[in-house]
């Protein structure tokens, strides 16, 4: 049996390795010139920098039955976020009292105690053994669900409302209620960690495992059909089967859905210092984002996980915006929003350069049912990719896994 898989990120790499383990001759095409789609880093200066902002939550599942874990020399971040209002740079904290009880204090005068207590409800229905369970029930949009759990409207517009824009990459947060309690439940019951080698250390492990595949990188597809693909250059490529594991608008645009997906954009500004503003590694979010006078939405210094001679400080910017990242004009304005978070020895910081991804993200809706968002097969082709069940980590192994268990393979052992 020939299998050809389109896209060589984490899902198509993942299915790659299953076919490969139960005997499939696979071929596995990639239009850039390296594997790992959206979770991939790049070469900025002497620094291995993730394109654009990643976590990786250690309570997801399908983690534990894929990868090798303690190969990816995972560092945990704090068990709490801070909050800073620029204008004013007061720093305020939220944490996770039941993981970290130094939080709780700190958390209640922050939140306020009924927003605090609303918190722990919402974090006591959380699931550790079924992150998914809130997926199964009907849905409402994130604000409206906020609302109904009757946080403070401060509350919402300073921590919940950037949060979860900032997790979704949407301003609007046109994402279902039951995503961000999936979310919530993940950074409940794991830990939120980055790879000491990038996030792209979590494909490359399993592209690494392929003894067999043929990988084509630089290899464009025109489209698709269910035995058959075409290149760009004309070249018609038949198998048994097609796999599209592709980012969600280019599959749309394979299957001939002419409705165009929704734009999650982002883009990170790095800087370089030899001291870091935070001293604890935790996310500094933006209390006053939304207001139209703020561009950064977060900043993390992922060297106080990985120890370096000197310290990245990340700046996060998503939606439209994002695009401006090269104009000088754009980069100017940045740095003078961190002067305004941290003082003028930012003027003494070394942009070393940003990254940038058009869709970041899968669209879904705000009112979708069930685990699964897409059909497995369309067309005949079988489709896999976060944009098929939920836009996390968990969400592409989980669509890898159902076409597993819909072609009776097993998820194949580490060895």
């Amino acid at each position: 049996m020939k299998a050809i898989i389109v896209g060589a990120g984490l899902a198509g790499c993942a299915a790659a390795w299953a076919l490969e383990k139960h005997g499939y001759d696979c071929v596995l095409i990639e239009a850039s010139e390296k594997a790992g789609g959206r979770m991939r880093c790049t070469t900025i200066g002497d620094y291995n920098v993730d394109v654009g902002f990643h976590v990786l939550h250690t309570a997801y599942p399908s983690l534990h039955r894929w990868l090798d874990i303690e190969r990816l020399q995972l560092k945990p971040m704090d068990a709490a976020t801070d909050l800073i209002a620029p204008s004013t740079g007061t720093i305020k904290t939220i944490g996770d009292p039941l993981r970290a009880p130094s939080t709780l204090f700190p958390t209640i005068f922050s939140a306020g105690i009924w927003n605090a207590l609303r918190m722990l409800r919402w974090r006591l229905k959380t699931r550790k053994h079924d992150l998914e369970a809130a997926m199964d029930a009907s849905s409402i949009p994130l604000d409206t669900y906020f609302d109904s759990m009757r946080f403070s409207q401060s509350f919402q517009s300073s921590f919940l409302q950037p949060l979860f824009a900032g997790i979704t990459l949407d301003n609007e947060r046109k994402e279902r209620s039951a995503f961000a309690s999936f979310t919530f439940s993940a950074m409940s019951h794991g830990m939120m960690t980055m790879p000491k080698h990038g996030i792209e250390a979590v494909p490359r492990q399993i592209l690494n495992r392929l003894d067999a595949t043929q990988i084509m990188y630089n290899t464009k597809v025109s489209s698709v059909t269910k035995k058959s693909i075409k290149l760009e250059d004309g070249t018609t490529m038949k198998a048994d089967m097609v796999i599209l594991a592709t980012p969600q608008h280019v599959a749309q645009a394979m299957l001939g859905n002419t409705s165009p997906a929704r734009r999650k954009e982002t883009a990170t500004y790095v800087f370089e210092s030899k001291d870091s503003p935070l001293k604890q590694a935790r996310l500094l979010l933006n209390t006053e984002y939304g207001n139209g006078e703020h561009k950064i939405l977060h900043v993390h210094v992922p060297t106080l996980l990985h120890a370096s001679d000197s310290h990245l400080i990340v700046a996060t910017v998503i939606g439209k915006e994002a695009r401006l990242h090269e104009d000088e004009q754009e980069r100017k304005q940045i740095r003078s929003e961190m002067v305004k978070w941290f003082g003028s020895n930012v003027d003494d910081w070394n942009l070393i350069g940003t990254t940038y991804v058009d869709y970041a993200l899968p669209y879904g809706g705000t009112t979708a049912i069930g685990r699964e968002r897409e059909k497995l097969i369309q067309d005949g082709i079988y489709c896999i990719g976060d944009h098929t069940m939920h836009p996390s980590v968990h969400g592409t192994l989980r669509s890898v896994e159902r076409l597993l268990e819909h072609l009776e393979i097993p998820i194949p052992m580490k060895d």
